[in-house]
């Protein structure tokens, strides 16, 4: 085989990838990295009101789910969440849970810190580390706080077992914490969880990564994914953003933390010391909570569940679907990522969260 031919495969190849991994250039905000108390680095990244907005009284800080990290809250431009937030005069922080890689990603087996964690240290440490943070770089007296997924979960458990007092308004999108009526996705989901007890960490961001560059599907069963979004209502392109982009190795604790919740209906702390989920009868602060009529994690049920076992006074149940008036039956992410989620979802948590700032 003369030169010329010896390269044109891996030429061939280099280009096919280089075809599936283009990528799109985010929103860049002020970047902190604050520590925990047991020395785990976070990232907070700040977008401050946009000029010549009227300024609301308390920042907002926005919380991703299990699996994810914080970029997905700027993904659609001046269209995401943070950034319509911030055009409407709010100091918008977004938060990256520890084990995210912008602050650090942990080693797997040793080094100053490693996949050791579970949910309680997101609700005990690093949501006392952002609110503190946000709250000492601001000066409020308090935060809005809206949580993704597990992002909403965590603030459901500090709320309701750990009397927070600084949180003034929650917003929760597709955040269950009772599974009593689990989805045949969330059931899929358990079937692998037996993996959890044997691998330093689960590989979730990493597979997602290689799927994304190599094109070549790596996920077990499709229902999996699909309990992530409604692939019908996502943006072309998009999920292959949210591979490269969002897509996040999950510690084994947090992931058998999440499996035994499914398991027994409720989720408690990993010592099952604390039920968070009897708990959400003590949350007394204004909840509005999202749900997607196609969500197969946080499904409309166990939604309306959530909403019903809160102790607020003042809680707004909404479940975006056609039925509802928008333009389609929301999923899980596109909630807030979809190509009309500004208009369906978006411009009712401005509204809500205007009317309490």
């Amino acid at each position: 085989m003369d030169a010329s031919r010896r390269y044109v495969a891996p030429l061939l190849v280099a280009l096919m990838l280089a075809g599936c991994a283009t990528t799109t250039v985010l929103p860049s905000g002020e970047v902190h990295h604050p520590t925990t108390t047991d020395g785990f680095p976070l990232t907070l990244e700040r977008f401050a009101p946009a000029p010549g907005t009227k300024h609301r009284k308390y920042p907002v800080i926005l919380c991703h789910g299990l699996m994810a990290s914080r970029n997905y809250f700027k993904m659609n431009g001046v269209r995401s969440l943070a950034m319509q937030l911030q055009n409407d005069g709010y100091d918008v922080w977004i938060l990256d849970l520890r084990g995210r890689p912008d602050a650090g990603s942990p080693s797997v087996f040793f080094g100053d810190y490693t996949y050791s964690y579970s949910m309680d240290d997101y609700v005990t440490k690093d949501m006392d580390t952002a609110i503190s943070f946000v709250m000492e770089q601001t000066g409020a007296s308090g935060v809005n706080w809206i949580g993704h997924s597990m992002g909403g979960m965590i603030a459901y458990a500090r709320l309701g077992s750990y009397n927070e007092k600084r949180i003034q308004n929650l917003i929760t999108i597709g955040s269950p914490l009772v599974f009593t009526t689990p989805t045949r996705n969330l059931n899929t989901w358990n079937f692998f969880s037996g993996c959890n007890s044997l691998l330093p960490v689960i590989p979730t961001g990493s597979l997602a990564r290689l799927e994304r560059h190599s094109c070549i599907s790596l996920t077990p069963d499709r229902r999996m994914m699909d309990m992530f979004w409604y692939p019908g209502n996502m943006p072309e392109g998009m999920i292959d953003q949210m591979k490269e982009h969002v897509a996040n190795n999950i510690a084994p604790g947090v992931a058998t933390q999440f499996s035994q919740s499914v398991e027994t209906g409720q989720v408690k702390s990993l010592d099952e010391s604390i039920n968070y989920t009897k708990n959400l009868g003590r949350i007394k602060v204004p909840v509005l909570v999202i749900g997607g009529r196609r969500d197969h994690l946080g499904s409309p049920y166990i939604i309306r569940e959530v909403y019903e076992a809160l102790g607020s006074e003042d809680r707004t149940l909404f479940i975006a679907s056609r039925s509802s008036g928008q333009s389609a039956d929301y999923g899980h992410t596109d909630l807030f990522v979809g190509p009309h989620a500004k208009e369906d979802v978006i411009d009712l948590i401005k509204e809500w969260l205007n009317e309490r700032n």
